[in-house]
Formats: C-alpha cells, sequence, structure tokens
C-alpha cells in the first residue's frame, strides 16, 4: 500500500509566486493537510520566494536545480512524473494546467489514479509556436480523455468540454485575504495608500498590458493615478521593449515580486486592472476582491463570470472604454468605494478555498 495519499504535479512548487498555478496547489495542498493526509508536493529547487513552515505531513519534492535550468519547464515536470511513479508512489496524483497533463496516461498506465485541473485553456495562447501549441492540444485532449476525474475552474471551460466528457466538474478558485499590515515597498517607490493602480500578471501580449499603457497615457495629467506594473517571466524582449516605451512618465515597472511585497502593493491599490483576454479563474482578480478593491477586468467569459458586475468590466481591447472607465476610478472615490464593497462581498459568499479544497479532497476519496 502507498504510504502517500496525494501529490500535486503542475506548478514550480509550495513556494514559489509565479502565477495561478502555483497559489492555487499552494492553498488546497494546505487546506487538505488539515485532514492528516500524506502529501507531496512537486516544484523546482530554486523556487523559494514564498517560504514558510510546512506541516509535517506535507512534503516538498524539489526537481534538481541542474534539469530545471537544462530543461526548463519541460524537464521539471518529466522528473516529477518520474519521481512520482518510481519513488513517491502516491495514491492519486493531481495533474494541474495543459502541458503537465499530458502525462496523465502515463501516470494511469502506472496504476496512479489521476484528478486533472485546466486552469485555462493554454494552447489558445498567441506566444506559442506550432510544437508548443501542438503539446499543449495534447495535454488538454489527454486531461478529458484519460484521467481518473477532470476538473476546470471556469465557467466558459464547462461549456468547452461538457460535450467531450459529460462528468467535467466546476471547482472554482478561493479568494484569500491579504495579510498586511505595513505599507511594504510604498515610500520606496514614492507611493501613497490609495492612489494608484495596480497591474499584475506575467507580461505577455495575451495579458494585454500595451492596451492598459495606451489608455493609461491618455488619461489627463493632473487626475491620473500612477500605474505600479507588477511582473515579469518575459519571453519576448521585443515586446518588453515596446512597453517601455509606450509607457508614460508615472509608469513603475517593479518587475517580478514575491507575495510578501505584492500583497501591501494590492492592499493599497486605488484599483486593480487586468486587461487579459484569456483567463481561467483569477487568483490575482480574487485577491483585489477579497481585500475590498475595485477591479476593471477585460470582459471575457472567465472574468465576468467572476465579477458578475459590469461596472467592474471592459470591452476587450476597447482602450477608449479603457480609458473612460480608468477616469472614473481616477476621480470618483463613492464610485471605487461601492464597487469594492460589492465585489468583497461576492468574493466572501462564492468563493473558497476550503470549499475548493474540499471538493478536490472528495474526489480523491471518490476512489477509496
Amino acid at each position: 500500500m502507498s504510504k502517500v495519499d496525494m501529490a500535486f504535479i503542475g506548478g514550480r512548487g509550495l513556494f514559489s509566486n509565479y502565477g495561478g498555478v502555483e497559489n492555487a496547489i499552494r492553498e488546497i495542498a494546505l487546506e487538505v493537510s488539515k485532514k492528516s493526509e500524506s502529501i507531496i508536493v512537486y516544484g523546482a529547487s530554486n523556487e523559494n520566494e514564498n517560504a514558510f513552515s510546512l506541516p509535517q505531513n506535507l512534503t516538498r519534492v524539489d526537481c534538481p536545480l541542474w534539469i530545471y535550468e537544462k530543461l526548463g519547464q519541460h524537464g521539471l515536470i518529466l522528473f516529477c512524473v518520474l519521481h512520482a511513479l518510481f519513488v513517491g508512489r502516491p495514491k492519486v496524483v493531481y495533474l494541474f494546467a495543459s502541458g503537465p497533463c499530458i502525462f496523465t496516461p502515463l501516470l494511469r498506465l502506472g496504476g496512479i489514479k489521476v484528478i486533472t485541473s485546466l486552469r485555462a485553456v493554454d494552447s489558445a495562447r498567441d506566444k506559442w509556436g506550432k510544437v508548443s501549441q501542438k503539446i499543449l492540444q495534447m495535454g488538454e485532449y489527454c486531461s478529458w480523455r484519460f484521467s481518473n476525474a477532470f476538473t476546470v475552474n471556469s465557467k466558459e471551460m464547462v461549456e468547452i468540454y461538457a460535450p467531450k466528457r459529460g462528468d467535467v466538474k466546476f471547482i472554482p478558485n478561493g479568494a484569500k485575504g491579504i495579510e498586511t499590515k505595513g505599507e511594504g515597498r510604498l515610500n520606496e517607490l514614492g507611493l501613497t495608500a490609495h492612489s494608484y493602480f495596480l497591474f499584475a500578471a506575467r507580461l505577455d501580449p495575451v495579458k494585454r498590458l500595451h492596451i492598459l499603457l495606451e489608455a493609461h497615457s491618455k488619461l489627463p495629467k493632473e487626475t491620473r493615478p500612477p500605474l505600479v506594473v507588477a511582473g515579469g517571466h518575459v519571453k519576448d524582449k521585443q515586446y518588453e521593449q515596446q512597453l517601455i516605451d509606450m509607457a508614460a512618465p508615472d509608469v513603475i515597472f517593479v518587475g517580478h515580486i514575491s507575495k510578501k511585497d505584492l500583497d501591501p502593493l494590492m492592499a493599497h491599490c486605488r484599483a486593480f486592472i487586468l486587461p487579459s483576454v484569456l483567463e481561467g479563474m483569477s487568483n490575482s482578480i480574487l485577491s483585489a476582491m477579497a481585500a475590498g478593491k475595485p477591479v476593471l477586468a477585460a470582459d471575457v467569459p472567465a472574468n465576468s463570470d467572476l465579477v458578475a458586475f459590469r461596472d467592474a468590466l471592459f470591452t476587450v481591447d476597447d482602450a477608449i472604454e479603457l480609458q473612460d472607465k480608468l477616469a472614473v476610478l481616477s476621480t470618483d472615490n463613492e464610485f471605487c468605494a461601492t464597487l469594492g464593497a460589492k465585489l468583497k462581498e461576492r468574493a466572501k459568499t462564492e468563493y473558497s478555498w476550503s470549499t475548493t479544497s474540499e471538493k478536490f479532497y472528495q474526489l480523491s476519496k471518490s476512489f477509496d
């Protein structure tokens, strides 16, 4: 009998703040660990920006740094899968995101139950070459075709995959309040509380930061809040330079930062802006909602399902409408307070990591 109840594969580790997959795995694993299950979370040994003490029944298994450096994310996931098959031998593996799901058949052949979780239709991102796109498409196929249980985190993806697999499970992300009492780097960056907009995402064309920069630059200078851009992991250096060239003088690029540094920026921003056109269920939007912040996001199905209010949305890629709504957020304090309060209440009542984790846990127990 396996001594390990479950393992999580797909992110860069418990201590990584890279993106939504890492955040989801961390929150779910920590919640499930309260049930005394024996858990492994796989990741990379150099991802330690968000370190904390682990419960005794939750173990990190990290890919050796030389594999990660030479083979990147592909090598990382392959190491994790092989370790699970031949060393860890968990009863159940949770595979998160399109790419890792390509290993679903291999894990099943090795006698391990597999629960897959797509966080977005990653193959639809416009940054991939043909080979990478085909790999992601194959991962998405394997996720619903070969898994013991198949989950998605947006209602839009339920509609996409229900014709292929009728028992697809919708399990949303949770919202977690921001645990910070200080102002972090605000003084260092020359900012004051509630005086700036925040964008936090990878600097990837699909996140549409260029649209936000265009709209922000056209706001009246006398009322325009600074824009803080928290994001890194740039693969397209030409796109990065384009963003720098477009930015108004009061745009502050802080790069990819740890959760410790990001939380105060979120807690004290005037509004959180996310013009991304490809999302599953955004953890960043959920964090902003839980903190009572006004949100302005592109009106794609995943975002509209999440925020629900038209005041928190703008038409995809419409820089003029985005500019108009930014202008309101810049000057109307009552509007900001009302929208923030409505979003906070929605986060509190609709999205909970404990509920989300319980749903994943019950799926694993259904195999007993």
